[in-house]
């Protein structure tokens, strides 16, 4: 039933999205439908149980017309009805967020029924849009009923003439700015895809650019700034505007939106650290500090277990541990229930080890479900073998290196790059471990030739300890 049209439609709506729909069929004129409410009612429990896969068409029958044989062409009609009742429910759920495409059925509505009361009124109306491309498509929209509004009840020429100027020019911002946002995706997907050859439009942006948007429209300034960052994504100067701007016009943009933008500071900051420049891991934990007081942790949909651990890697880096527990207390809670108890006590073991309490971090991964999710089966063995070395607890410890390092080579789910960098770091770990001092500068010396391994930085501090 999944790969079915409504199937795809059930499978793809959220716990949420589906309460939200079974109460606007039952409140709706679709709630004296008693067949399509009993189809909505199979459908919707069959999600909930996670049986759609595996519902068929005859039980949907049964279920809406008990004992009557099986219609195939009367079930088919009954479907086409509920997706007209969800496509309703959709356009209504958009009509209430104030979608301008929506908006714009009501608009054309008027300006043909040339309605001058209830054009003016919806002129007069203040409408926050839900983004800021529908700001300008929104501008754009209103300066075109005000055009048809002037010819059509005004012999003012010059008002005419106004109107006319003023949708030209909202023409042209919203075009421009749809070209700005989609030529900085351009460049986003070249920066990945670099053997796909692409023609940039570089004499349209040069145009764009001398028209000085940005001296009035934030939006354009942040956006040209995102553009320059892309281009030049190792000069800091670039970063550093970007950033003063974005959080200075914060504001204007919807949540997906800051989201989108934060994820181009996050990667340039995290190339920067990869690339060896640690001053950029206390220039990440200022952005995490400011995320926090921005409240940028919980708008919704941004956090996850991914981010949590980024963020708690970065604080323990700093070395504020009070700071990196009472985050994983905090933003864990936000999780679901399937990650947010391994993903704390994943992260409070991070933190007791670097606190250099071994036992307590082995008592935490204890409490780590490794089934679920291949970051916390691999990096739990990592610290685990971290903490059997800081305990000497050699038994333990040679036995994890020789059950881990097969447990790599098994692994089909893990690439072969992070199959060389964790084979590596059992190797020296173990080397490490099995050294004598007077063999410890020789080691150090190849594992800081080595390319390819993971907890370098950690290894290379035990040789240096123990030289």
């Amino acid at each position: 039933m999944v790969n079915t049209v409504i199937g795809e439609l059930y499978s793809a709506f959220s716990e949420s999205e589906l309460k939200s729909l079974d109460i606007y069929l039952s409140t709706s004129h679709w709630q004296y439908s008693d067949t399509v409410i009993k189809c909505h009612s199979c459908l919707m429990q069959a999600k909930v149980e996670q049986e759609l896969e595996n519902l068929d068409k005859s039980i949907i029958f049964r279920s809406v017309y008990e004992d009557e044989p099986y219609n195939d062409s009367k079930l088919r009609f009954l479907l086409n009805r509920l997706v007209e009742a969800i496509r309703e429910f959709v356009i209504s759920a958009q009509d209430r967020k104030g979608n301008v495409l929506i908006e714009k059925v009501w608009i054309d509505f008027l300006l043909d029924k040339k309605v001058k009361k209830n054009i003016q009124y919806n002129l007069d109306k203040k409408e926050i849009p839900a983004s800021v491309e529908y700001k300008f498509l929104q501008r754009y929209f209103k300066s075109q009923e005000v055009n048809v509004n002037s010819f059509a009840f005004s012999k003012d020429v010059k008002l005419q003439f106004d109107s006319i100027a003023d949708l030209m020019k909202n023409a042209e911002l919203f075009s421009d700015l749809v070209f700005i946002k989609n030529y900085c995706s351009l460049i986003s997907f070249s920066n990945v895809y670099r053997s796909i050859p692409i023609e940039l439009p570089t004499v349209k942006l040069v145009e764009i650019k001398n028209k000085h948007y940005e001296n009035d429209h934030p939006e354009f300034l942040v956006y040209l700034d995102l553009l320059d960052l892309l281009i030049n994504k190792h000069s800091p100067e670039y970063y550093y505007k970007y950033k003063k701007d974005l959080f200075e016009h914060f504001e204007i943009w919807n949540e997906e939106e800051k989201i989108n933008f934060l994820v181009s500071l996050l990667n340039f900051t995290t190339f920067q650290i990869n690339s060896g420049l640690s001053e950029y891991i206390e220039e990440q934990f200022e952005l995490f500090k400011l995320f926090e007081e921005r409240k940028i942790f919980e708008i919704k949909g941004y956090i996850n277990a991914g981010r949590i651990n980024n963020v708690v890697f970065i604080y323990l880096r700093m070395k504020e541990f009070k700071k990196a527990e009472d985050f994983i207390k905090k933003y864990s809670a936000l999780l679901s229930d399937q990650t947010k108890e391994s993903c704390l006590h994943f992260n409070l073991a991070r933190i007791r080890f670097e606190n250099g309490r071994y036992k307590d971090s082995l008592n935490e991964l204890l409490k780590v479900d490794f089934t679920h999710d291949a970051f916390y089966s691999l990096n739990s063995k990592l610290l685990l073998l971290k903490n059997y070395f800081e305990l000497k607890e050699s038994d333990a410890f040679d036995s994890l290196c020789s059950s881990f390092k097969e447990f790599i080579r098994k692994n089909k789910v893990i690439s072969e790059s992070v199959k060389s960098n964790l084979t590596n770091y059992v190797k020296f770990i173990r080397r490490i471990y099995q050294a004598s001092p007077a063999k410890m500068k020789k080691l150090s010396k190849e594992l800081t030739e080595a390319t390819q391994i993971a907890e370098k930085a950690w290894l290379l501090e035990k040789c240096n300890v123990a030289k």
